[in-house]
């Protein structure tokens, strides 16, 4: 493999060269190129022009310098790998690509995280649907395991099984739709839009309904009706959907670390909210609950900030009006004088 493009001289070449480096990196914007008939970097290849290839080169080369031994090592092999499956075939077909290398590149770009390209090279390759309902499915085969619902599992083990779930469920979501979950727009449709779901969700509150509660914050947060309905019959117990709660906000908070520091500003703004008694009081229960001030320090400000830290954080809180009748977002306190986030026992 070539580590200077200026030194290969056949548009076959570049190509095999270009994939590899696009698998490598879970990449799909050079695939994508190539498919697209239109596309300069297509039309380069059909009529051999290698300057313009090198041009399109130039854009998206890498410099190999930057990689470790291993990662170079690796990426050399990528590209014999290709070159031994796909080599022949490239230089009469660049239009589709195979869907092997394709579904391999999906594969690649999800275990990376890159969903937005996972997307693109499952969708490609056919894939797409079957590949996040076999997510889906091995989810619930996890949820409705014997051992789950016999009560013969640790909590240990049983954290770790709903662990697993909570991230193939993720991954599904993520790669049915990269662009989803847009929390800081759903928050603010659910508490100034939405008040017929607000109506329901605070009357579950108000008659501490924990079934309903946690299927609501379930729901909210997987934000898709099929999943959400396939994942919700999986959950066969009270303790197994608060923990599976619980295991999405984390993630949905980008890891236990920061969840945990949500909590710990939650129970903070708790306390200052039980004992404001002025103005700048119950206006710092805000500023607590997010860690910070923000912008204009306005209501939605807030609400909009946390619901893109920690989503579940949209569903815990409320807006409700200071002495002096100014907006302001805070915990929510049950009557029986329990957060919300301490009755749902997902601390």
């Amino acid at each position: 493999m070539q580590t200077d493009y200026t030194k290969i001289r056949d548009t076959n070449e570049m190509v095999l060269h270009l994939l590899s480096i696009a698998l490598f990196y879970g990449d799909y914007a050079i695939p994508y190129h190539f498919m697209n008939t239109n596309s300069q970097a297509h039309l380069a290849v059909k009529k051999n022009d290698v300057a313009a290839l090198n041009r399109f080169c130039s854009r998206n080369w890498i410099d190999f310098e930057l990689l470790t031994d291993e990662k170079r090592e690796e990426l050399f092999r990528i590209y014999d790998q290709l070159d031994s499956r796909f080599g022949e075939k490239l230089k009469t077909e660049l239009a589709p690509l195979p869907t092997e290398y394709l579904i391999e590149l999906g594969e690649r770009a999800q275990g990376l995280g890159k969903f937005r390209d996972a997307h693109s090279a499952f969708k490609a390759a056919g894939l797409l649907e079957k590949r996040v309902n076999q997510l889906v499915t091995e989810a619930i085969q996890i949820l409705s395991a014997k051992e789950i619902s016999s009560g013969d599992l640790t909590p240990e083990m049983l954290e770790e099984k709903v662990t697993s779930a909570v991230s193939l469920v993720f991954q599904a979501l993520r790669l049915k739709n990269p662009f989803r979950n847009q929390f800081q727009t759903l928050a603010m449709a659910l508490h100034l839009e939405d008040a017929e779901s607000m109506r329901k969700y605070n009357k579950y509150i108000e008659q501490s309904q924990f079934k309903e509660i946690i299927e609501f914050c379930i729901e909210f947060l997987i934000d898709d009706n099929a999943i959400s309905s396939k994942i919700s019959g999986a959950l066969s117990s009270g303790k197994l959907r608060r923990l599976f709660l619980k295991k999405l906000a984390i993630r949905f908070s980008d890891g236990s670390g920061r969840y945990q520091t949500f909590v710990e500003n939650y129970n903070k703004a708790v306390e200052m909210l039980q004992t404001a008694s002025k103005e700048s009081d119950y206006l710092k229960v805000q500023k607590i609950l997010l860690g910070r001030g923000t912008g204009d320090n306005e209501y939605f400000q807030y609400l909009q900030e946390l619901s893109v830290e920690h989503p579940i954080g949209s569903l815990l809180v409320h807006i409700r009006l200071t002495p002096e009748g100014k907006r302001y977002i805070a915990p929510i306190i049950l009557k029986s004088d329990n957060s919300l986030l301490d009755f749902l026992e997902i601390s």
